[in-house]
């Protein structure tokens, strides 16, 4: 009986991951990789609202808060830096034959800065002060 290989599935995340890492493989120059694309999309996406939400909930701990969160944003970091140190092989091998156009990659970075600025707004203005 033939052994059933483990099909491995490749979601957004693993895309915005090859996206970065090829715009730091074109541009040997820039800091720019694939967990720091990743990681942007997740602090604007996961991090931040979380964050705003607690300060806003919880004012009277901000200091402690603050170094909690310190804690969560770097340890979040090294976790997809982990995860990608396994797995990157196998996404950029998927990903191989796409094309890749340095524009998007760009789109891509500041996509994630203008959401991050969107929430920023809509916490100020629409959600009310305790």
């Amino acid at each position: 009986m033939k052994r059933q290989e483990h099909k491995q599935r490749f979601y957004l995340w693993d895309y915005i991951w090859w996206y970065g890492e090829r715009w730091g493989q074109v541009r040997r120059t820039s800091r720019m990789d694939g967990s720091f694309l990743l990681y942007c999309y997740i602090m604007s996406l996961i991090i931040l609202p979380l964050m705003v939400l607690s300060f806003r909930i919880f004012s009277d701990i901000a200091m402690i808060q603050l170094f909690v969160w310190i804690a969560i944003a770097l340890a979040g970091h090294s976790w997809v830096q982990r995860i990608y140190r396994r797995r990157g092989k196998s996404v950029l091998k998927h990903y191989y034959n796409r094309s890749f156009y340095e524009a998007v990659a760009v789109l891509l970075f500041i996509l994630s800065t203008v959401i991050q600025c969107f929430l920023m707004y809509c916490y100020e203005y629409y959600i009310p002060k305790p």
